[in-house]
């Protein structure tokens, strides 16, 4: 059993919806497998002070995680891939971003 997590950075992000690609580009985003809706939209959320930004990363977290610390795999991970350490998903995928 799996929950999707959204991330802009380090940033987790709530209220997931589509935006428009125009819409999406001007906030800054980047277009990836993490962020797809369809060929006219993209993914984008809201922060903690209601920001909203664009979905740079998406990762599955598991349910009944292990919660082992952080390390090198989960780090240089991939940016759409699992997570199940103690950072509930967001260092994953971090250290391939650029």
């Amino acid at each position: 059993m799996y929950s999707m997590r959204y991330f802009n950075g380090v940033t987790e992000l709530k209220s997931i919806h589509a935006i428009p690609n125009e819409q999406f580009i001007s906030l800054g985003g980047i277009k990836s497998k993490s962020n797809y809706y369809d060929s006219f939209k993209r993914l984008a959320g809201l922060s903690e002070s209601k920001e909203l930004l664009p979905v740079e990363r998406a990762i599955q977290y598991r349910k009944f995680a292990s919660l082992h610390a952080c390390n090198s795999k989960c780090v240089n991970g991939k940016h759409n891939g699992t997570c199940e350490c103690q950072c509930g998903g967001r260092n994953h995928g971090l250290g391939k971003q650029v």
